[in-house]
């Protein structure tokens, strides 16, 4: 009996040393910032998290959309916000790309602290109906028979679409006439009609018109093939390793100086979120894979895709509009 009551003082004693603020985190409404407008993926995405997380939490939590400049206005709302884990960024892989794309940041990527990796969006190259190449192989021939006729859709020139264009450019010695749209629908819309040759765009946004016919996908990227789209092989099977680091990674961030407690707590019940089957084939169906990566990992995975995309920009001269 004596020994239990030692055992139960000590356990106390360390309690005591525990910050309240992580004991009881969250005590209050969360915010989820989205830096983009509603209706998109990493919106959708958001509200799907928060409404899971929020009946473990027993506390409300709000999806804020602050869009605007690529992502920065909203991300640096984040980047401003008290360090206590009621402010929480769910960002996309266009945010590694802002350090080299934007020359006066209102923030330092060193005030975000990321709390994990949580989906990725797979990259598909597509293809209009009557393009004559079937695999990209006979892509890369056809691009290099019509140097610079070739026409590639993108959503502007800092978009991930135009980046993954310029890395399968520099990577294959091929050089496209890259088509500027206001957003990825209506480069589908001229793909669709054979008015531009290929475009490389998120699997999910064009699963059903590729499942319908309407247009040709001739590889994915990602290190696997696609849950979306099992049946088309990767850039990497079909000898073209650059593919593999084409996709699109979503993160939750906080403001630097979260207490540690409180980012551990915050990971791990978004992981326990994603670990729902019904939440899993939510997010699949909407056409993002799960990766649910932890607080350990999360900001040297930023960090290598801050490198790598920054080598990518500088090496194309790709600048914001």
């Amino acid at each position: 009996m004596l020994r239990f009551f030692r055992y139960a003082a000590v356990m106390l004693a360390l309690g005591c040393h525990i910050p309240a603020h992580a004991q009881n985190y969250p005590s209050r409404p969360v915010r989820f910032i989205v830096p983009y407008t509603t209706g998109g993926t990493l919106d959708l995405q958001a509200r799907v998290i928060a409404e899971a997380i929020a009946k473990i939490w027993q506390v409300p939590v709000v999806v804020e959309n602050k869009p605007g400049a690529n992502g920065v206005i909203g991300t640096a709302e984040v980047a401003r916000a008290a360090p206590d884990g009621y402010t929480v960024g769910l960002v996309s892989g266009q945010h590694s790309t802002l350090p080299s794309l934007s020359a006066h940041l209102p923030f330092a990527m060193t005030d975000l602290k990321a709390v994990a990796i949580l989906t990725k969006v797979p990259m598909a190259l597509l293809a209009r109906p009557n393009l004559p190449a079937g695999n990209v192989a006979e892509l890369v021939a056809y691009a290099k028979a019509n140097a610079g006729n070739v026409t590639a859709g993108t959503a502007g020139p800092a978009t991930m679409n135009n980046i993954w264009l310029k890395s399968f450019e520099q990577e294959t010695g091929t050089r496209f006439l890259a088509v500027p749209f206001r957003g990825s629908g209506p480069a589908h819309i001229d793909i669709m009609a054979d008015r531009v040759d290929v475009m490389f765009d998120a699997a999910g946004a064009v699963l059903r018109n590729i499942q319908a016919g309407r247009l040709k996908v001739l590889a994915v990227g990602g290190t696997g093939r696609s849950q979306l789209l099992p049946d088309v092989p990767t850039l990497e099977e079909q000898g073209f390793p650059m593919g593999k680091y084409m996709f699109s990674p979503s993160a939750a961030v906080v403001p630097a100086g979260t207490p540690p407690e409180v980012v551990q707590k915050l990971g791990q019940d978004l992981l326990a979120v994603l670990a729902q089957p019904a939440i899993r084939q939510r997010l699949i169906e909407a056409g993002l894979e799960v990766v649910g990566m932890g607080p350990d990992q999360a900001d040297g995975f930023i960090a290598s895709e801050i490198d790598r995309l920054s080598k990518i920009v500088r090496a194309n001269n790709i600048v914001a509009e």
